[in-house]
């Protein structure tokens, strides 16, 4: 018997495959979606108002919004700055020059940088 296939009998054998890889999904934490109150409702529409009177300067933007998990039940709050290039009011999205367009339901927070 060659030493290749003498080594090859003690290579490690994965019985149960995918395993390992749904216990690493299994225990990846994902954040719940938080509702704002009445207060903070109130400050992101004015912030969004502003934004639209100020549609052709193109401002930018810092947002906080919430990225649906795609998996699993949940997702995560993630922070993008951009320029704005338009507001979609009727299909609710929010579209930065950069490319992404983010629905105005998904938004925590807007920030205007410029």
């Amino acid at each position: 018997m060659s030493e290749y296939d003498r080594a090859a009998q003690f290579a490690p054998f994965a019985a149960l495959t995918g395993y390992d890889a749904m216990v690493c999904e299994t225990a990846r934490l994902t954040d719940a979606r938080t509702d704002l109150d009445e207060e903070q409702m109130l400050a992101l529409n004015e912030t969004l108002s502003i934004i639209v009177e100020r549609l052709n300067e193109h401002p930018k933007v810092s947002i906080t919004w919430f990225r649906k998990d795609g998996r699993k039940k949940g997702g995560v709050y993630v922070q993008t700055e951009g320029t704005v290039r338009n507001v979609d009011i009727p299909g609710r999205l929010l579209i930065l020059k950069e490319g992404a367009g983010i629905s105005l339901d998904d938004i925590a927070s807007i920030m205007i940088l410029e």
